[in-house]
């Protein structure tokens, strides 16, 4: 496993346990640890997704989000637990940027589909979660 730097410019490859960039000399003992985290946040929704604590999986997935704005499956489980715990607008919000990230994406445009138009009631079923 690898840990590519993260200083822009640079990008070389490194060990994973490196303490400094063997290119830019930039200290990396502590990156690696952080770049970890959201995959431990991320993790821990699901869970307390799985376990039915919707409130705990919504604010878990909003910390990666916070942390990766790009990562297109964080938002899309966060726009689902938002869409589960009737957060509608919340929900079109982030299956929206999904697609701004992500033209096409299956799951966020299901579930925009799914969404009712802005101001009225609860829409169909929930969208399916993923495997």
């Amino acid at each position: 496993m690898t840990l590519r730097c993260p200083l822009p410019g640079c990008g070389a490859e490194n060990a994973a346990d490196a303490d400094a960039c063997v290119r830019c000399a930039a200290p990396l003992r502590h990156f690696g640890r952080l770049s970890a985290y959201p995959a431990q946040l991320f993790n821990a929704g699901l869970a307390a997704a799985r376990a039915g604590d919707l409130t705990e999986a919504r604010e878990l997935f909003a910390a990666v989000v916070h942390w990766c704005p790009m990562d297109v499956e964080a938002r899309n489980a966060l726009a689902l637990a938002s869409y589960q715990l009737d957060e509608h607008e919340t929900a079109r919000t982030h299956w929206q940027a999904v697609l701004n990230h992500a033209p096409g994406d299956p799951f966020a445009t299901e579930g925009l589909a799914r969404l009712p138009a802005p101001g009225l009631g609860r829409g169909p079923a929930s969208p399916r979660t993923r495997s």
